[in-house]
């Protein structure tokens, strides 16, 4: 495992770029949202996920340009603090993302099931934005660990087991390409995890941003063809 090494900074006259290569990778997850934003606005759907899925990409897009230049880029005009802007917003478009998904799939589930999983990802979501600040807030180190958690219990514990079983019961294909998507998404969380790095230019942020980026493009497609199927 190799320590942790930042993108040097850049100056470009007087301004200062901060982890540039850093910043333009997580810029380009949150283009793919935008994107993929944009391009669900332009589909015709009734179902109830839909505006769920498409407000995951929105917040998302938001949160991630976010997290690219008040996170990375501009960290030396603006507080510390102001990286829990993308965190909240991560964490926002996760709980859409669980909420749109269990739509998928509520009529086939219990009463019980119906009733209070959705109650446990507003839970969730309460816990982790409560947990982001109050960390930030007295300078505990590590805070970025609740995003890391807050997005695995979301990602493989929730959203994946309802869409293998939308795959399995309802036999969509969308669902077993979010499915795929999912399964995909450890890669980049190990190579976060580990500190993987070629260099100081092309660290472990910048690896992982990029294979996010596929993640999220892998994701578009799924959704949008579960939203398709759905009609």
């Amino acid at each position: 495992m190799m320590n942790s090494i930042l993108n040097p900074t850049v100056w470009v006259g007087s301004f200062e770029w901060r982890e540039p290569v850093t910043t333009l990778t997580d810029f380009l997850v949150a283009l793919v949202c935008w994107f993929a934003y944009f391009s669900f606005g332009k589909i015709v759907s009734k179902h109830v996920s839909f505006k769920w899925f498409k407000n995951y990409f929105l917040i998302f897009a938001i949160g991630m340009t976010s997290a690219a230049w008040l996170g990375h880029g501009l960290q030396a005009y603006v507080p510390d603090y102001a990286k829990v802007v993308g965190w909240i917003c991560g964490a926002t478009g996760l709980m859409f993302l669980q909420l749109g998904s269990f739509k998928i799939i509520e009529n086939r589930v219990g009463l019980t099931v119906k009733i209070w999983l959705p109650k446990w990802f507003v839970f969730q979501w309460i816990l982790a934005v409560l947990l982001m600040i109050f960390m930030l807030q007295y300078g505990i180190e590590n805070a970025f660990k609740v995003t890391q958690i807050n997005s695995s219990v979301a990602l493989i514990l929730m959203v994946l087991p309802m869409h293998l079983f939308a795959s399995k019961k309802l036999n969509l294909t969308g669902s077993k390409i979010v499915a795929s998507a999912l399964f995909y998404s450890i890669i980049p969380g190990i190579v976060y995890s580990n500190q993987l790095s070629i260099n100081h230019w092309f660290n472990y942020h910048d690896i992982s941003h990029l294979l996010m980026a596929v993640f999220m493009t892998i994701m578009y497609f799924g959704l949008r063809r579960v939203i398709e199927s759905q009609k």
